[in-house]
């Protein structure tokens, strides 16, 4: 082969590896369900078209590229239906929850943004509502208990007594932009709305042998309990072996949240506090709670999905690392030997 034709192939080979690295990054943006945890306020104009939109977006690095963003539009059902306003998204967004957040009424754009961190329980975001001024929190709890909602997921969270709030767990966790005049109601509809959007992603994940309630009750546990990502399915795995051999759960968040009502505001857990008589009280009574003891994020969900297969039965806090490790025993003496 001549020097001249191994030039133009190898300029024709390194097109095509060009052209194939940004269809498959354009083919894992167009289908990724997960987004980042950075956030970003994006102004989009009062008749912006879908291409400007794109390019505003794409500016903020909330997608990577225009054309998966428009291809995404062409075949949504909010086509033609996206606002106008200011949003607050996440970079290297999902795709579908990028078009859900934009196509969302014109009127919730202008109002109060609340952050809802993984881990809230109902009764902390009771006080965060009453604290940006949407509603007391008196009201939100009473919503939350009395109040009507029509999701077919409801369905499957069992009635159980000494279940303080059947809808604690399923709050999603995420950032919110209301109305100013949004009431209790709605607002408790919305985070119910985004569990639902949220919880279709993995719930091809659940285990035959586990329902929606069991998983996110482990979750909440899982939510609490974990500071790290990596250790999710690590305590999960833990929870899944006591609960597999009929041991007591023993796990603290579950004595904290009974004994703080839900509020998460106790710093030390005494003797006498594992002693409370309440079916959160995982130290007292065996198997899960009564219900969730927070609302847990997706990587909870998912952990408790997908316990991580081991022997360790014990885990407690890594003191001399002191960055919220844990150190995981199979026996009650390496647990309390190390």
């Amino acid at each position: 082969m001549s020097a001249k034709k191994k030039i133009v192939l190898g300029v024709i080979l390194v097109i095509v590896a060009v052209v194939a690295y940004f269809a498959i990054t354009m083919i894992m943006e167009y289908t990724r369900t997960t987004s980042s945890n950075i956030e970003v306020t994006v102004q989009i104009p009062k008749g912006a078209s879908e291409k400007q939109i794109a390019e505003i977006l794409k500016d903020n690095g909330v997608i990577d590229y225009e054309l998966t963003f428009r291809l995404k539009m062409k075949n949504s059902p909010h086509r033609g239906n996206l606002n106008y306003g200011k949003f607050v998204l996440k970079k290297k967004m999902c795709l579908d929850d990028l078009i859900e957040v934009l196509a969302r009424p014109t009127e919730l754009r202008e109002g109060i943004t609340v952050t809802i961190p993984e881990g809230y329980s109902a009764e902390k975001i009771a006080v965060l509502m009453e604290e940006k001024g949407l509603c007391s929190k008196e009201e939100f709890l009473k919503e939350l208990s009395e109040g009507k909602f029509n999701y077919d997921f409801i369905k499957d969270i069992p009635e159980k007594e000494g279940v303080k709030y059947k809808l604690q767990g399923y709050l999603f966790p995420s950032t919110y932009i209301f109305d100013k005049e949004t009431d209790a109601s709605k607002i408790i509809n919305t985070l119910l709305k985004e569990f639902e959007n949220q919880y279709n992603k993995v719930r091809h994940m659940l285990p035959d042998d586990m329902t929606m309630a069991e998983a996110i009750n482990r979750a909440a546990l899982i939510e609490r309990e974990a500071k790290l990502d990596k250790e999710r399915e690590t305590i999960s795995g833990v929870i899944d072996n006591r609960l597999d051999i009929g041991m007591i759960l023993q796990i603290d968040a579950s004595v904290v949240y009974a004994i703080s009502d839900g509020l998460y505001n106790v710093e030390r857990v005494l003797y006498k506090d594992l002693e409370i008589d309440s079916p959160y009280n995982t130290y007292k009574y065996k198997g899960l709670p009564a219900g969730p003891i927070c609302n847990p994020g997706l990587e909870s969900i998912r952990a408790a999905m997908n316990p991580e297969e081991h022997k360790y039965l014990y885990y407690h806090t890594d003191t001399e690392k002191n960055d919220g490790s844990h150190i995981f025993s199979e026996t009650f003496s390496q647990h309390t030997s190390k």
